[in-house]
């Protein structure tokens, strides 16, 4: 005997927003499960629950063992696949041993419910998660869209994320909050960012849906790209400590970077490249590993002002610090005080397969340097010498202004993927 598994997903509502196919696979059912409020829903089914309290893989394999044998019934909120049990509970059921039937039932999702509450089209609407997940790169993630729809918890409830939100300036949104959709406790308000980030947490319902809509909001504050470099604060009489927007352009480029790139900056100086960096990676994380302390506040002011809450400052003296960051995809060595060689060869064990290394030499003596150790460590490489002008006033002419010759050594990490 095979068994079979009936995914039904139901609203705060209760049995109103049920069709007869799911009121009948539930009545026939010989075991429902889901989580306590879901089975209040059906005080008159007599048969064997199982309700979930804590502990979703187990929950999850006790469904499956269960459905081995049995035709079982389990609810879930609005569309069990939209990041709900449905995706978990597929693979677990493709898994078993024995062969088990699923069907799937769904409701409408909360982010459809509140895009209709709200008067907001959701054919274009994005959607984040923040259960369970770090509220660190929201504001990165929001560079990339007009309408979101924002999945919160506890931790990063609505007025957290409001709050997140007003630290780097993003104000000129229009938020909606809808707490508990379609049951007797439905509640829908309108909030500015400000408004929002100063109502009490305990005002909040905990099963909610944040809607965010762009109202003139500038994206990346007002800032490209690929910004020029009067975009970025810097240290001064220092000439800056920054990589020039030519360099930085082709830098960022030769890295590669994708949405969900892990990014490493070494001797990030100002950040500009971190920046330009967590700006391509808007789903992904970018590190930038400093040691001069007069940079510190910069970089801050910086990763602020671009809106990239994606990039984390690391403040040590490398190679110290970088076996505690996730292993990169693509990493820039911009400065090394003299600790080159230990930095390359620990940065390219930990380089993912596929992933670019790229080294900047300003002085002859680092290109040497660099020859030897992509030749000693039989690197695939190759280098870029790039020699930029930009044009200058002179009276009532143009003039070049040539910048510095620079040396980029792009190492890539050949190999198969495990």
């Amino acid at each position: 005997m095979t068994g079979s598994i009936t995914l039904i997903g139901i609203g705060d509502d209760g049995c109103l927003s049920l069709t007869s196919r799911a009121i009948n696979a539930v009545a026939q059912t010989e075991l429902l499960a889901g989580a306590t409020r879901h089975l209040d829903f059906f005080p008159q089914y007599q048969g064997e629950r199982l309700a979930f309290v804590r502990g979703l893989n187990d929950y999850l394999a006790r469904i499956v063992e269960a459905a081995k044998d049995r035709d079982i019934c389990v609810l879930a909120s609005g569309d069990p696949l939209f990041f709900g049990i449905g995706k978990r509970l597929l693979i677990l059921a493709g898994d078993a041993d024995t062969q088990i039937e699923v069907e799937v039932i769904t409701s409408p999702s909360s982010v459809q419910l509140a895009c209709a509450k709200a008067l907001m089209p959701s054919d274009d609407i994005k959607v984040i998660s923040l259960h369970g997940r770090p509220i660190t790169g929201l504001v990165a993630r929001l560079q990339s869209g007009d309408h979101f729809a924002l999945l919160t918890d506890n931790d990063h409830n609505p007025v957290v994320i409001a709050r997140h939100m007003l630290s780097y300036g993003e104000t000129r949104w229009r938020l909606v909050l809808c707490e508990h959709l379609g049951g007797s406790k439905e509640r829908v308000r309108e909030f500015t960012v400000e408004e929002l980030a100063s109502v009490s947490v305990d005002d909040i319902e905990s099963l909610n849906v944040l809607l965010l809509q762009r109202k003139g909001q500038a994206y990346w504050g007002g800032f490209a790209m690929h910004s020029p470099d009067s975009a970025y604060r810097v240290l001064t009489p220092l000439n800056g400590l920054i990589t020039k927007a030519n360099t930085r352009a082709l830098v960022v480029a030769r890295l590669g970077v994708r949405a969900d790139s892990i990014v490493w900056d070494i001797g990030s100086g100002s950040g500009s490249i971190a920046i330009e960096a967590a700006k391509q990676a808007c789903n992904g994380s970018v590190y930038a590993v400093e040691c001069n302390p007069e940079c510190f506040d910069v970089i801050e002011q910086n990763r602020k002002r671009h809106r990239v809450d994606n990039l984390t400052l690391i403040k040590e003296k490398a190679p110290a610090g970088l076996d505690a960051l996730p292993a990169p995809d693509a990493v820039f060595v911009g400065g090394s005080r003299g600790q080159i060689a230990a930095i390359v060869e620990q940065t390219f064990a930990r380089l993912k397969v596929g992933g670019t290394m790229l080294l900047s030499a300003v002085t002859l003596d680092s290109v040497s340097q660099f020859f030897d150790l992509c030749k000693s460590n039989q690197y695939h490489y190759e280098v870029v010498m790039l020699q930029s002008s930009v044009s200058r006033p002179l009276a009532h002419y143009q003039r070049y202004q040539a910048d510095n010759p620079i040396h980029l050594f792009v190492i890539t990490k050949e190999g198969k993927n495990t």
